[in-house]
């Protein structure tokens, strides 16, 4: 027997909803598949206690993401298709700009992405997590390094090509002018973020280059004062990991890319919005469901760690 929404007020977003997708001409095949789709989402809210919409943050959307990745297939055997949770991501993405729309929610919540490299959102580390890290760093290097993958949300390809004159002291923005697709951004940095790298280079990186080419202009450097790779970067968080001694967290396979998914959780819950995030990411293009939902919408100071 297929399952029945028992919440009036998620029968009344159905609705809504249905009446959103017809007015905008949206079509997926014949049958309701949009309508499905958000369905599903509501009654599996239900079933782990959400009642009221406005109560659903990241960790209901991550948890439903994990479930559309472990839910059997209804004909046939497995489960579902990657396209098949996709669509339902996307169709997340419509039933949000719907809410926002209707004023329904006051905040956007984080929707996840899949596919592509995305990493599983199991490796979406708490705050609790992030301190954890900070607090067993034993170098001003590891200190940065974090600071930059998480509090700046950098790719580890744009952390490997920072240069000391990207790090604005004064303005307190870190100009990311190679990034994906050879694009350019500004990233503003938290004062926490600012310290941990003003004392890594006028203290440990200082150090490094005393006798060799003081002239390096990388921001991260080897112990032979040259650029860090991207290997070398990455192994040093997995240093920082097994320092903390934390069963859980080293079984957790976290990478500088985890990190970067940690910030954008972490910035969605404290009520940054969809297109701050996009732009605070890099993100060459965000779904103009997305940017329509918050256009003009006022900010709220983003707190990074």
């Amino acid at each position: 027997m297929k399952k029945t929404i028992k919440t009036p007020a998620y029968e009344n977003l159905l609705k809504e909803f249905d009446r959103f997708v017809k007015v905008r001409n949206y079509k997926q095949g014949q049958g309701k598949m949009y309508q499905n789709a958000v369905k599903e989402f509501l009654i599996w809210l239900e079933d782990s206690g959400v009642t009221k919409i406005k109560d659903v943050d990241s960790q209901e959307t991550i948890s439903y993401f994990e479930h559309l990745i472990a839910r059997p297939k209804q004909r046939g055997e497995g489960t579902l298709a990657e396209k098949t949770i996709k669509f339902h991501l996307f169709t997340m993405g419509l039933f949000l700009l719907n809410l926002l729309e209707n004023k329904e929610i006051d905040k956007e919540f984080y929707i996840p992405t899949y596919g592509n490299g995305i990493q599983n959102p199991r490796n979406i580390l708490s705050t609790v997590e992030v301190k954890m890290l900070f607090d067993n760093c034993t170098s001003e290097i590891e200190r940065a390094m974090l600071s930059v993958a998480y509090g700046c949300g950098l790719r580890r390809s744009e952390i490997e090509k920072l240069d000391v004159k990207d790090v604005q002291l004064i303005s307190g923005m870190l100009m990311v002018r190679k990034g994906k697709g050879s694009k350019r951004r500004e990233v503003p940095m938290s004062d926490s973020v600012l310290k941990c790298l003003k004392q890594y280079i006028t203290e440990e990186r200082y150090q490094k280059l005393i006798g060799r080419n003081q002239l390096e202009e990388a921001l991260f450097v080897n112990a032979r004062g040259k650029r860090a790779s991207g290997e070398i970067l990455n192994d040093m968080l997995k240093r920082i990991i097994e320092q903390t001694d934390n069963y859980e967290l080293i079984q957790k396979g976290i990478s500088l890319h985890c990190l970067r998914h940690s910030i954008a959780s972490h910035l969605s819950d404290n009520d940054a919005g969809i297109e701050f995030i996009g732009r605070f990411l890099g993100h060459s293009e965000i779904n103009t469901t997305y940017i329509y939902a918050i256009k003009n919408k006022k900010r709220k100071p983003v707190v990074t760690f």
